[in-house]
């Protein structure tokens, strides 16, 4: 005989803390209905067993079958085996070969955790309870000496709450009627376990269900930065009650760990049909795809599943296809709709919003020098050369490479061989806090990247030097004349690196760049962002 398994869920019309519990409505449906419908995704043999006329209706409504709980099985302290053999006993005949119990109070538990408590039982393993663990030394044992009042005494380690989940073999339990030890235990996964003991979780469970999910599409290497998962970063933050998943290409993973510091997924891919699997597998609301340049036959390919996409930085023909498109760093007289160009929706770090503008000293005391974490044209080491070769003594030099940076020994070398020469250098290697040091200094030399909107947003002049031909067409800083744009194709230009030093040491420069500088809010740039993002989201889901 093929015996098949049984879903049961206790589902009594009183509750100890809160009215109606089971039918009070939650985003629009009664809780009930959350874990019936997740139950059915795995067998047709879901039964509620409720003393409520109500719930027993509710119930059939959303496709479970209903077995009547007589009313001295509906106390506050009565068992769940006692639940379960008064159900199972009428359902005898039936012979299911295993069940699990399944409270409605956890409507969060997975298809996967079902399978799991059933997959594990076998004639070994007779009952297995579900279960989260209480953080090591959160809870200490107290001996009560009066009502309120006890005696502290040790920590109570490697503490387990077994939940009201439980699944078993049939078998043995209608024999014995309780559950067989030994007990065993799966872990349940981090929302699962929230429990409905209060008015107040019932409005975190509605924040949870409505929550939308984010697929975000990202890129770093030697050649293309890490400013995209910077930007990243710095957008999910005001994203963060949201279920977000990062993807990125295996041969372009640099900056991966930035994300996982900051407790985000990520999952990487090799091929198109890996990459369109995961996204399928996802079922994003939304995707954020900041990869540069996006081709059409990408973007159609995502469209065809009705997602909500939003590209960033992206120049290419797939823009077209994008429902929202920012890019800061360029400008363009002609737009459609879907565009947005220019510094204000320019995003820069959450650490650069907690200063006051920088300082105009009548005489420049420091310089930063950054081109990327990474740089892979090793412009750092070359502006060196030029600022040894045109003996520009006089101020602090901050040198700035992240992790990334592969010519290290190079330039070691060189800021050896100046500090000797008298070069105030300091080197300042995989700095996580910039901010400060964009703030202590007078102007800065740095790539045609996003770096500028940071350095702009504390009000620092800078000299850009492009460092490849995207970067050329970035026009933030010619545009509102803001600093100086050095072009540094060969040995021959050099003379153009020179003159811009030199006019930027000049006050009256310094501070027409910082007044400029003033008049563009980049603070509030991904406010902006995130709000047309979310604005247009509601918009088109209401259509």
């Amino acid at each position: 005989m093929n015996l098949e398994n049984l879903i049961l869920i206790p589902a009594r019309a009183g509750a100890s803390n809160i009215s109606r519990q089971n039918l009070r409505l939650v985003n629009g449906k009664p809780l009930i209905y959350y874990v019936i419908k997740t139950a059915l995704k795995y067998t047709k043999n879901v039964y509620v067993s409720t003393d409520s006329e109500e719930i027993k209706q509710v119930s059939i409504m959303y496709g479970a079958k209903v077995i009547q709980r007589p009313k001295h099985l509906t106390k506050n302290n009565t068992k769940l085996d006692e639940i379960s053999f008064d159900a199972l006993s009428k359902l005898e005949k039936k012979y299911f070969k295993k069940c699990l119990v399944l409270n409605p109070k956890y409507p969060l538990i997975q298809l996967s955790t079902i399978k799991k408590f059933f997959s594990l039982l076998d004639k070994h393993i007779q009952t297995i309870y579900g279960y989260y663990i209480i953080p090591h030394h959160q809870y200490k044992q107290i001996h009560y000496i009066s009502k309120d009042f006890g005696d502290i005494t040790k920590d109570l380690n490697n503490c387990v709450v077994t939940e009201k989940i439980v699944s078993f073999n049939c078998e043995l339990f209608l024999k014995s009627k309780i559950f067989q030890s030994p007990f065993y235990g799966l872990k349940l996964t981090q929302n699962e376990p929230l429990a409905l003991d209060s008015y107040h979780d019932f409005a975190i469970l509605e924040k949870i269900l409505s929550r939308k999910r984010i697929l975000v599409r990202v890129d770093g290497s030697n050649e293309i930065g890490l400013g995209h998962v910077h930007n990243m970063l710095t957008i999910l933050n005001h994203f963060r009650n949201e279920e977000i998943l990062v993807i990125m290409n295996r041969k372009n993973r640099q900056g991966y760990k930035k994300f996982q510091e900051h407790l985000y997924n990520v999952n990487f891919f090799k091929t198109d049909s890996e990459l369109f699997k995961i996204i399928k597998q996802f079922h994003p609301n939304l995707i954020f795809n900041d990869i540069l340049d996006t081709t059409s036959n990408y973007m159609k390919k995502i469209k065809q599943e009705k997602i909500f996409v939003v590209n960033f930085e992206d120049l290419g023909d797939g823009r077209k296809y994008a429902d929202l498109v920012f890019n800061p760093i360029y400008h363009s007289e002609q737009i459609t709709s879907n565009e947005n160009y220019g510094p204000d929706f320019a995003c820069v770090r959450d650490e650069f919003r907690m200063w006051d503008s920088s300082s105009l000293r009548n005489i420049p005391k420091n310089v930063v020098l950054i081109f990327g974490g990474l740089d892979p044209t090793n412009r750092t080491h070359f502006i060196l050369t030029l600022i040894e070769k045109y003996k520009l003594k006089n101020l602090k030099y901050s040198v700035i490479v992240g992790h990334g940076y592969k010519e290290r020994k190079k330039l070691l070398k060189l800021i050896v061989k100046m500090k000797n020469e008298n070069y105030k250098i300091e080197l300042e290697e995989n700095i996580d806090f910039l901010s400060k040091i964009f703030h202590e200094s007078d102007f800065a030399i740095t790539s045609n990247g996003r770096t500028v909107f940071e350095l702009g947003s504390l009000h620092v002049p800078m000299i850009v030097i492009p460092v490849n031909q995207r970067e050329e067409k970035h026009s933030f800083v010619q545009k509102y004349n803001v600093g100086y744009t050095v072009q540094l194709e060969n040995e021959s230009k050099t003379h153009n690196f020179l003159n811009a030093f030199n006019n930027m040491l000049e006050y009256n420069n310094r501070k027409k760049f910082q007044n400029n500088l003033k008049q563009i809010n980049l603070l509030y740039g991904v406010d902006r962002v995130v709000q047309k993002i979310n604005t247009s989201f509601e918009i088109r889901n209401k259509k």
